[in-house]
């Protein structure tokens, strides 16, 4: 995105002839897409507003454009070009995904055993949730337990931890030494939804599968990676070889079938990742 000549990489794609410059990210675990104001929304310094600003956020963006429009914009601060500029981005990327107990804000380390709170049966859970549960069968109360992975209900006796990812199917991103992350949600009424915006012409942004918490960096992880150092896992790894697969479902059922995997969360390998297998260590760069 800063780059200043061509790179021949793929990785953002705009429309540039339609009115609204709809655009897609196509980086590794990112997917995001919008028009030119969630652009903006996500590229301004400051706190973003996940591609839909509101309020003086929204307006602080529409002064922009016009300003842009008009041929008035002035350049941006050096101290905020340094903070949003590649170096501070690559430093971040550098520095990894801290563990939830190491997090500045207190509300996030509350959150280390949110799975305290999952419900793993599917006869006490809504509708939407038991079906999804029950269309996947290996996911039985004792599989969740294993994985840290159950249904936050939206109401829990007035205690409001876990905010988003409420009324959602809520899975762990755990450490290479198992602590926790962060939880990702998927939603159980996505299918439905995502028919009706097909339905509908696809209008108004697109129903969104998994919510992860932003900022997080999941190009940098892989969902089971703790097994890693599980001398089963690895022994089996070792004979018949890890099985990398997008989401984090397809690495439950295998593995409840004795077959080592991992998911992406994504729908391609970073360096990162590959690095992770233990097949790839000190490989890293090898064409």
């Amino acid at each position: 995105m800063w780059r200043k000549e061509e790179t021949g990489q793929r990785a953002l794609a705009i429309q540039a002839d339609h009115r609204a410059k709809i655009w897609r990210c196509f980086e590794a675990g990112c997917g995001r897409g919008g028009n030119l104001v969630s652009l903006c929304d996500l590229m301004k310094p400051g706190e973003h507003a996940e591609g839909k600003p509101r309020g003086e956020r929204f307006k602080a963006i529409l002064k922009d454009l016009q300003a842009m429009a008009a041929g008035t914009v002035q350049p941006e601060k050096p101290s905020a070009v340094e903070e949003h500029g590649p170096a501070a981005i690559e430093q971040k990327r550098r520095a990894g995904n801290p563990p939830l107990t190491q997090s500045e804000n207190e509300r996030a380390r509350a959150l280390v055993n949110l799975d305290d709170k999952f419900v793993v049966d599917a006869a006490s859970m809504s509708p939407k949730a038991a079906s999804y549960f029950r269309h996947r069968p290996y996911l039985t109360p004792e599989i969740c337990r294993r994985w840290r992975v159950g249904y936050l209900p939206r109401d829990t006796g007035g205690d409001r931890a876990g905010g988003t990812m409420r009324g959602t199917i809520v899975y762990p991103l755990l450490s290479d030494d198992g602590q926790v992350l962060t939880w990702f949600g998927r939603d159980p009424e996505y299918e439905g939804k995502y028919h009706e915006w097909i339905v509908g012409g696809k209008q108004g942004n697109e129903p969104t599968k998994y919510h992860f918490v932003k900022g997080f960096q999941r190009g940098l992880e892989l969902f089971g990676q703790h097994w890693l150092r599980d001398e089963d896992f690895r022994q089996r790894a070792t004979e018949m070889g890890l099985v990398v697969v997008p989401g984090p479902n397809d690495a439950i059922a295998l593995e409840a079938l004795g077959v080592p995997a991992v998911g992406l969360c994504a729908t391609a390998v970073t360096a990162e990742q590959a690095e992770k297998s233990p097949h790839s260590r000190g490989r890293r760069g090898a064409s």
